[in-house]
This record gives C-alpha cells, structure tokens and sequence, in this order.
C-alpha cells in the first residue's frame, strides 16, 4: 500500500472510531466501487481527507456532487500534527452551510429545554 493511501486508510479509521463512539455503530468503511465517499453512516455523505495542505474548495464540489440531496460531512484532519500548526488545526468538520444552522439551532432547543 502507498505511504498516501496508507495515511489516508488511519484517517478514515480514525474518524470511523470516532462516529462509532459518538453512537453511530452501523458505521463503517465503504468497501464498494458504487460509492464514492469514505464511511457509509446513514444518513450522511462522509468524507475524510487526511492532508498538509487542505483544497476544501475541490474537495467540497465533488463531495455536494456524490451527496446530492443527503447531508454531507467533510472531517479533515491536519497532515502532520508533530508541528504546532498540526496539532493546533488537529480534525475539523465541515458542512453544508444550512445543515450547519439547522443543527446548531437543534443544539441550541435542546440546551434550552434542560
């Protein structure tokens, strides 16, 4: 396996553990050529990009081109986090803009009814 595909397979296994701790069990890897996108967890387009330099603005087209309608999930996790700026930056996700609003204001009811 190549050094990049092999950074990338510990990207996607590190936030696949993550969804999985987070309560998305039936996460997982996908394994088919019919799908584009790195973790099947319904009902999300999940992408992870393991890099130095992110190209958000190429990845995010291609990503809205496979999600189509269904909400969809960028996480990228800085390529070298030995460096301050590395482990600063660490993982981040990135989302749809009206996904994002939508689940903030979610968050937001819940925190108010406690």
């Amino acid at each position: 396996m190549s050094k990049a595909r092999d950074k990338g397979t510990k990207g996607e296994n590190e936030i696949l553990d993550l969804l999985q701790r987070a309560g998305f069990g039936d996460a997982h890897r996908t394994e088919s050529s019919r799908e584009s996108h790195d973790i099947h967890c319904e009902p999300f387009v999940v992408e992870v990009k393991f890099a130095k330099r992110w190209m958000l603005f190429e990845w995010i087209p291609k990503l809205r081109r496979v999600a189509q309608d269904r909400p969809f999930v960028l996480f990228a996790i800085h390529g070298d986090r030995r460096t301050q700026t590395g482990s600063e930056v660490g993982r981040v996700a990135v989302l749809d803009a009206d996904f994002a609003a939508e689940l903030m204001r979610r968050y937001a009811d819940e925190l108010h009814e406690e």
